[in-house]
C-alpha cells in the first residue's frame, strides 16, 4: 500500500466516521424548543448591611 493510498484512506475513514456522528446527533440531538415549564426562581432579598446606619463609626 503506498502512501498516498494509505492517506486517501484515512481521509475517507475520517469522513465517514463524521458522517456517522452527524447523523446521530440529527436523530438523537436535543429538541429545537424546549417547552416552558414552571419558573423556580426567585427574587433576591434586599442585602443586610454588614454596619447598620447609626452604629458610630465616622465616614
Amino acid at each position: 500500500m503506498n502512501t498516498g493510498l494509505r492517506i486517501a484512506a484515512f481521509a475517507a475513514a475520517v469522513a465517514a466516521v463524521f458522517a456517522i456522528a452527524f447523523g446521530v446527533g440529527r436523530v438523537a440531538g436535543p429538541d429545537p424548543e424546549p417547552a416552558p415549564g414552571p419558573s423556580t426562581h426567585q427574587p433576591d432579598p434586599p442585602h443586610s448591611s454588614a454596619h447598620p446606619e447609626g452604629s458610630g463609626e465616622g465616614h
